[in-house]
């Protein structure tokens, strides 16, 4: 080979490296890698196994957590010290002020994460009775990434570029929105019609109630709920059609609040690199063709 053409075929490496440090190529990879979800005390949450240290815990899945959380019992076993502060918001508006940490490398099965996490001590809200927890696993250990959201099976598929381009061939884009913090926070919406305008209902897997819905929202749909209870509701997303659910009023600083039952009756995307996201009625456990 001349060494003209070796360096013609270099600075073509060389850019073809700078092209996927900046579009993310996934290296031949074509394998997702699916994490499992296990019932939590009961409830309609979902823990994952995540590992620190070489130690294994339960975390719950939470959609709606924004941040990736853990206790203070996992930071000391990660060696980290905790530092600064990170400010976020619960859905009522309460003002939530925690330490940051890190980077901290965790383990989910096949997934591996290195990043900075918030410090709270989740097992104090949980209550006495409750099993405990390492901490709460949020959107911000896979920004920049694509999941699928599989709730009826109780999985997610960490995704590649080939494999959600497969996945979604037949699924339904809809509008998504992703609110981003400064601490990090990654907590995804989306779009709903109303007789007014429309709604912007965040993805919360960890709501353990029925889908809340803010009185300027039960007003922009045309709806009156009780203080206190539930009742029944068609929402229609956009680009996917109406989907029922149970809803309820509650004061809240978002239009309102989704949760896993809602999230069961389909399979979701969300495509973080890219701000897109597509949902399908066809709850099949099967991989894509």
């Amino acid at each position: 080979m001349s060494r003209n053409l070796s360096c013609l075929l270099a600075a073509g490496l060389l850019a073809a490296g700078m092209l996927c440090l900046l579009c993310g190529c996934d290296f031949g990879a074509d394998a997702p890698i699916e994490l499992t979800l296990h019932p939590y005390a009961g409830t309609d949450l979902r823990t994952i196994d995540v590992s620190v240290s070489g130690r294994t815990s339960p975390f719950i899945f939470d959609t709606g957590a924004g941040f990736t959380v853990l206790t203070p019992d996992q930071v000391k076993l990660a060696g980290c010290v905790p530092f600064g502060q990170v400010t976020g918001f619960r859905a009522d508006g309460g003002k939530i002020t925690t330490p940051r940490c890190g980077p901290v490398t965790l383990g989910l099965d096949g997934y591996q994460v290195r990043g900075e996490v918030t410090v709270f001590d989740l097992n104090k809200l949980l209550g006495s009775g409750a099993p405990p927890v390492g901490g709460l696993v949020g959107l911000s250990s896979f920004d920049g990434r694509a999941i699928t959201l599989d709730l009826a099976h109780d999985r997610v598929i960490v995704e590649t570029r080939r494999s959600l381009a497969r996945r979604i061939r037949h699924m339904r884009p809809i509008h998504v929105r992703f609110a981003r913090g400064a601490g990090g926070d990654v907590d995804p919406f989306i779009e709903v019609r109303a007789k007014t305008g429309t709604l912007w209902l965040e993805v919360d897997s960890g709501n353990n109630g029925p889908v809340f819905l803010a009185p300027t929202a039960q007003q922009q749909i045309g709806i009156s709920l009780p203080e206190h209870g539930t009742q029944p509701y068609e929402l229609d997303v956009i680009g996917l059609g109406r989907v029922p659910v149970k809803v309820a009023a509650r004061d809240m600083i978002y239009d309102g609040q989704l949760d896993p039952a809602f999230l069961k009756q389909m399979i979701l995307s969300l495509d973080m690199r890219n701000g897109r996201a597509w949902a399908s009625r066809e709850r099949s456990a099967g991989e894509p063709h």
